[in-house]
């Protein structure tokens, strides 16, 4: 007994001086000088609950935390980053997260879940503060935001990983979401030697024509009649009705929706209008939004149009969620984000939105944005020949961006190596370092009716790691029923395109196990 205490407090003692060694060699890190970095603070944090302020409409809430060195700083020009990293079982990994939006704030949230996960954790605040947009009229802060600020951030971080730890890294990984996903595919296209793998989760990158896509939605709408939310739905039972059995399971979601083909004119009402039919103008705003923004005159595609099934979700019950259907797209996605940017970066703040044309506008759009904030070059070699792995998640049900995006960029990179290799060799090529998944019922980042919460971060590893690549990824659907613990409702796994999930017609359809992926 007295033995077994002593050991105990011996432990005890010994767990407490290595704390204390790392909370003084983590205040040390302050006055070392890192170039172009400069460090605001550098402080140890004991494990427990982290408050985590207010962000937009995300509330305040509290983060456990394991004990952590917190390292705040800049780097040139003007991007403040944060480092977390554990005070004992590192992991010997670094992940950088991704923003969302205009950035301008650190994802403190993902910088707690990777700590708890026993890595370094690292975000920055794209090279401005807040969500005013000011900083759009600085060329350097635009391209920071839109296409270099990890980058200038990861040397540095690196940097103070291995002065803290005395080793760097053995590993780095980048996730990223919308925004995130656009950094993501920057950091893959341009920046290939900064990562050993990245997560793209519903990338943002082709963000000028996405911007377009959001001005076209409110233009749409305007001039035909907003969708409201009961005609919606109404709109996406009918989709359902047609087409939700075609891949064997009727459960409220599309695994392929182009395979869908539904013509919103059968819904013409007949009489006046009732809440069970479309109105002429409810009909071309929904012809509108599956077409998607098109130049009027030359009828060439801007930035493709939304699937069958992406209309609303089948478990709506009166709250508007931002996450899945066409509520956002038919106004308020222009007004948040499309007119404040085309604004500030191009038309200046007396222009008016109704005023743009889908010819010539397009064109004056790309010549002052494309190189700054769009991430859309398909030549991915240099990424690949560093050994670097890419995994791109896309929601099928995503409000935000076309959901055919990625599939059109995935197509551009295996036309790239085929040029070289011949398209049969090409594909197997670039499915060795790129793999495209694409979620049925999943919405922007999260949400929907379908699986959305992947385990992509462990797969990643397992494919850079251990040379494992990733046959599927196991989805997840959780529910939060009330008074008892968050639980999976649903699991699928999500196929790498263009293969799709198909249930075995044996067992539960929302057991991901009794689903196989083939091709279509």
């Amino acid at each position: 007994m007295y033995r077994l205490i002593i050991s105990s407090l011996g432990l005890l003692i010994v767990a407490t001086s290595i704390l204390q060694a790392q909370a003084l060699k983590c205040a040390s890190l302050k006055a070392q000088r890192f170039a172009t970095t400069h460090i605001h603070s550098a402080e140890s944090v004991a494990a427990g609950p982290f408050n985590i302020p207010q962000e937009g409409p995300v509330p305040a809430s509290s983060e456990a935390v394991p004990a952590f060195c917190r390292v705040r700083g800049e780097v040139a020009p003007h991007i403040g980053f944060e480092l977390w990293m554990p005070a004992k079982g590192w992991n010997g990994r670094l992940v950088s997260v991704g923003s969302g939006g205009f950035g301008g704030a650190i994802d403190f949230r993902a910088l707690a879940k990777r700590l708890r996960q026993g890595y370094s954790g690292t975000a920055n605040d794209t090279g401005h503060e807040g969500q005013g947009y000011e900083w759009m009229h600085d060329p350097a802060a635009r391209r920071a935001w839109g296409h270099s600020a990890t980058h200038d951030v990861t040397g540095p971080v690196k940097e103070i990983v291995r002065a803290f730890y005395r080793r760097a890294p053995a590993y780095s990984y980048f996730v990223g979401c919308s925004t995130g996903g656009a950094q993501a595919m920057e950091e893959a296209e341009f920046f290939p030697g900064d990562f050993n793998g990245i997560v793209a989760g519903s990338p943002g990158m082709y963000y000028s024509h996405l911007m377009l896509s959001f001005l076209w939605g409110l233009k749409v709408a305007t001039e035909n009649a907003p969708l409201s939310q009961q005609k919606l739905q109404f709109l996406n039972r009918a989709v359902m009705n047609q087409c939700d059995q075609e891949d064997g399971v009727k459960d409220g979601v599309l695994e392929n929706p182009l395979a869908c083909h539904f013509n919103p004119a059968t819904l013409l009402c007949k009489e006046p209008n009732t809440k069970d039919c479309l109105t002429h103008e409810e009909v071309k705003t929904a012809e509108l939004m599956y077409r998607g923004p098109r130049n009027p005159r030359a009828g060439m595609e801007i930035y493709p149009g939304f699937v069958p099934g992406s209309e609303a979700s089948p478990e709506f019950t009166g709250a508007i969620s931002w996450a899945y259907g066409w509520t956002l797209i038919q106004g308020p996605l222009a007004t948040q984000y499309a007119i404040p940017l085309l604004k500030n970066m191009v038309f200046g703040n007396k222009w008016d939105w109704k005023t743009f044309d889908f010819d010539h506008d397009v064109q004056r759009v790309d010549r002052r944005l494309h190189s700054d904030i769009d991430s859309t070059d398909p030549d991915l070699r240099g990424f690949r020949a560093r050994g670097g792995k890419l995994i791109m998640i896309q929601g099928w049900g995503d409000p935000f961006n076309a959901q055919t995006f990625p599939i059109e960029y995935y197509k551009q990179v295996v036309r790239l190596f085929a040029a070289n290799e011949g398209e049969r060799r090409a594909e197997r090529t670039v499915n060795g370092f790129f793999r495209l998944f694409m979620a049925p019922g999943m919405g922007h980042c999260a949400g929907g009716p379908g699986p959305s919460e992947a385990n992509d971060l462990d797969t990643l590893r397992a494919w850079v790691e251990k040379g494992k690549a990733p046959d599927l990824l196991v989805a997840r659907k959780i529910t939060l029923p009330t008074g008892k613990p968050a639980r999976p409702a649903m699991t699928r796994p999500l196929c790498p395109y263009p293969e799709v999930a198909r249930w075995t017609k044996k067992g539960s359809t929302n057991d991901g196990n009794n689903f196989i992926c083939t091709s279509q």
